[in-house]
């Protein structure tokens, strides 16, 4: 009988990056790697912050609060 193999069993896409690490004794293979799409959070809070900064900035206030 043949096993099926699930996603369980799949090592996830950073265990490959470890497993593969230099650091950890073995040759990185890169191109083995799937393909991942990820994109920056939007609206945190520090961005927000980064926003208020600016924009005091160019309307010539300086306050930190």
């Amino acid at each position: 009988m043949k096993a099926i193999e699930t996603e369980l069993d799949k090592p996830t896409f950073w265990q490959m990056v470890f497993a593969q690490s230099k650091a950890n004794g073995a040759p990185y293979m890169g191109e083995q790697l799937p393909g991942s799409n990820w994109e920056w959070p939007k609206d945190t809070y520090f961005q927000r912050r980064l926003q208020k900064l600016r924009w005091h900035q160019t309307s010539g206030r300086t306050e930190l609060n």
